[in-house]
């Protein structure tokens, strides 16, 4: 039960999908080119302040793929009507007393502030929101600018609101590539849909306009845009992580999606355990049946379904609430599911070739990189002739060693010091002159992805995107163990039980944030030509 092959479909419906693609982004029929053009294939560092491109190239674990680019999901595809998708920013809600000094502050005394959750919360919950987009063939709307946790550093001297859209990624350069995904501000979706009056109060159904008639909310108080959207949007509160799987059939039409409500039910008549599939993966290209098995296993019983309400919804909101349980702290590969092998295999790998971080964090890191290289390399010029490095991350913070901490205090470290050549970020001032230090965490990360061997703390998700990183460079060096998708020198310093897992192969286990999985990374190139051949 296999339809994505059926996608190429008869030269009408490839003229309606045209007529969408070019109505709901331009009258003229193309895409508007970002701002800024940024080669997301590879990495200049030419305008970032170097390196040279030879020294750059070791930062690349994404690919430049064509076909991928030219993809469009069936669900929805044909739909004449543009249609969007909004979310919430990953955080959590604390009591707040600051006063503030105008309504253009966060906060009013004794009230409560939604604070986003660490950058790396917010990472993964946005990554599942941009595979939903695709996945639906919706518009994706980006949140406005906003402080974000522990992001504040250097308050008056530097920025500290921060995009999700082109401060950390190329997501504008990435809707423009794809045909598949458009991406649109915040702002752009209340000029466009909400202060025309097309957007309505659902308890009402009266016309309802943004608070005080706002459509740029970069830097505000968010609190009164989020309570708003959730009035005039359709709101799936069932749609929770951990309670069931989203599923999408390789075709559109509600036949399909009973389909694989059936499929389901055979998976749970005899449900499979976790044991079954430790370093036994199943196929990228096995069965959707099998699939299924493996990304349920242990865990979840019942599939969300993408139904007809919510496929005719004009907008889609996933929100953010924690004291209503509402969170999407998860993986994406953990949430979603593809009957299609080629279609979950390509979104797996456009997380990975485009959701990367931008050039000026990738050049960042690409210099401190090669001046831990150096050094290594000085220090034992015959017996370390390439410059490895290990790379340790300590959460809070005879050979050289990258630590990956947020610790203020050195001394924190004389134990450790007294036995390695400790380098830390901050060693690195020349390199890192004129990057904005709120960067600093993500470039820890990178060069802590290159490490001859890397330690990192258990459960932190931090240390967990570095072992994914880490994946997918070992797909793309074929390093032992790279057909299993294991990392034979990548460990957690922390419990016994822990410590090892990344050295075999795990399906997916709760909690599921805590660690990344060998099925995010293993193997995901294959597919490429039967996706390309399918037409879009």
């Amino acid at each position: 039960m296999n339809h994505l092959g059926g996608h190429a479909k008869v030269d009408e419906q490839k003229k309606k999908r045209s007529v969408k693609l070019q109505s709901a982004v331009l009258d003229s029929g193309e895409k508007p080119p970002p701002p800024v053009h940024h080669d997301l294939a590879g990495l200049s560092c030419t305008d970032h302040g170097g390196p040279s491109d030879e020294i750059a190239k070791e930062m690349i674990y994404w690919s430049d793929i064509p076909s991928d680019d030219k993809f469009v999901s069936p669900i929805g595809a044909y739909s004449i009507k543009r249609k969007y998708l909004t979310f919430d920013p990953d955080g959590k809600s604390i009591n707040y007393s600051e006063q503030a000094a105008s309504s253009l502050h966060y906060n009013d005394s004794n009230t409560q502030l939604f604070i986003g959750g660490g950058f790396n919360n917010i990472r993964m919950s946005m990554e599942t929101m941009i595979v939903m987009a695709h996945a639906m063939s919706r518009t994706l709307v980006m949140p406005p600018s906003q402080q974000m946790y522990l992001l504040r550093k250097d308050k008056g001297k530097q920025r500290i609101h921060f995009s999700l859209t082109h401060d950390f990624y190329h997501l504008e350069q990435v809707g423009y590539e794809h045909a598949g995904l458009h991406v649109i501000s915040m702002e752009e979706f209340l000029k466009t849909e909400a202060m025309t009056g097309n957007l309505f109060n659902k308890a009402t159904g009266d016309v309802a306009f943004p608070p005080n008639n706002r459509t740029n909310w970069d830097g505000m108080w968010p609190k009164p845009l989020k309570e708003y959207l959730r009035d005039v949007t359709l709101t799936p509160l069932n749609w929770t992580p951990g309670s069931c799987l989203v599923a999408f059939p390789s075709d559109d039409g509600p036949q399909h999606f009973s389909e694989l409500d059936e499929m389901m039910k055979d998976v749970n008549a005899n449900f499979p355990k976790v044991q079954e599939f430790i370093n036994k993966p199943v196929p990228v290209n096995a069965s959707a049946t099998e699939r299924l098995r493996e990304a349920v296993a242990g865990r979840v019983k019942e599939l969300c379904v993408y139904d007809e309400k919510m496929q005719e919804a004009p907008v889609v909101h996933f929100m953010c609430d924690s004291k209503m349980r509402v969170r999407f702290l998860t993986h994406f590969y953990a949430f979603l599911f593809f009957e299609s092998w080629e279609q979950d295999l390509f979104t797996k790998r456009f997380v990975r070739d485009h959701l990367r971080y931008a050039d000026e964090i990738q050049c960042a890191a690409a210099r401190v990189v090669a001046a831990i290289r150096d050094r290594a390399r000085r220090r034992d010029p015959t017996g370390n002739s390439n410059g490895d490095f290990d790379s340790f991350h300590i959460r809070k913070e005879n050979a050289t060693v990258f630590v990956a901490t947020d610790h203020k205090e050195k001394p924190f470290f004389k134990a450790l010091a007294n036995h390695y050549d400790l380098v830390f970020l901050s060693d690195f001032k020349e390199e890192l002159k004129d990057v904005n230090t709120n960067y600093f965490g993500m470039i820890d990360q990178l060069v802590a992805s290159r490490g001859r061997v890397f330690f990192g703390c258990h459960p932190s998700t931090f240390s967990g995107f570095i072992f994914r990183v880490r994946g997918y460079h070992s797909q793309k060096d074929k390093v032992e163990g790279w057909d299993r998708g294991v990392l034979p020198k990548s460990y957690y310093y922390t419990g016994k039980k822990e410590k090892s897992m990344y050295q075999s192969y795990a399906s997916l286990q709760f909690p599921y944030y805590s660690r990344e999985f060998p099925i995010s990374w293993r193997d995901i190139d294959k597919g490429i030509e039967e996706l390309s051949a399918i037409g879009v």
